[in-house]
């Protein structure tokens, strides 16, 4: 575990830092599209869903890149091909987001009769808006009151990192057939012919 940090923490903090940011993005566009009176619903969804899109973008690049500095060294006999290893990042750099919806889950249940766990509830839900912002206007719209909602919506985060890892390991872009090729110059076609 000492080796793989060693390799991967400055990764883990990467993704920390571009969670963080996704919030704050998130938790002022959701904001702003509350603010509005007409359409309020649609347009905090829509906030919510462009913010989501665009943290998941950044775990994208995030391991994307370290999985095509992996190939090159696993290409040259450097290092062995680990392709679970964004899939390990990622879950590293959700822990924070694990214990959020822990505490809202194991909460849940006992909300109406304990107060601590009215306590906890209420710090759960407060730091899960403050930590997962990005996230606050499709669990307002869709799952306000349920507490699973808080575990699943850590799995996209997981599965494009996994995949972009994946993608970077074999040198594939998701948007590769869609990528425009650069023309050949002049010079080249002549000195071919």
């Amino acid at each position: 575990m000492k080796e793989f940090w060693s390799e991967n923490g400055k990764y883990v903090g990467k993704m920390l830092i571009n969670q963080f940011g996704a919030t704050f993005f998130g938790i002022m566009l959701v904001m702003a599209a509350s603010a509005a009176q007409s359409q309020r619903i649609w347009l905090r969804l829509f906030a919510s869903c462009f913010a989501t899109l665009f943290y998941l973008y950044l775990i994208y690049n995030v391991l994307w890149e370290h999985g095509g500095q992996d190939r090159i060294r696993a290409d040259s006999g450097r290092a062995p091909r680990r392709p679970l290893t964004g899939l390990w990042i990622a879950c590293l750099a959700n822990i924070p987001n694990f214990i959020i919806a822990a505490l809202i889950i194991v909460s849940q249940p006992f909300k109406e009769t304990e107060q601590w766990a009215v306590n906890v509830n209420v710090v759960g839900r407060a730091l899960a808006l403050l930590w997962e912002g990005m996230y606050a206007g499709i669990v307002a719209t869709y799952s306000p009151i349920n507490p699973i909602i808080h575990l699943l919506d850590i799995f996209p985060a997981l599965f494009v990192a996994w995949a972009a890892y994946l993608l970077g390991l074999s040198n594939k872009r998701l948007l590769q057939p869609f990528e425009l090729k650069q023309p050949e110059k002049k010079e080249e076609a002549k000195s071919g012919k």
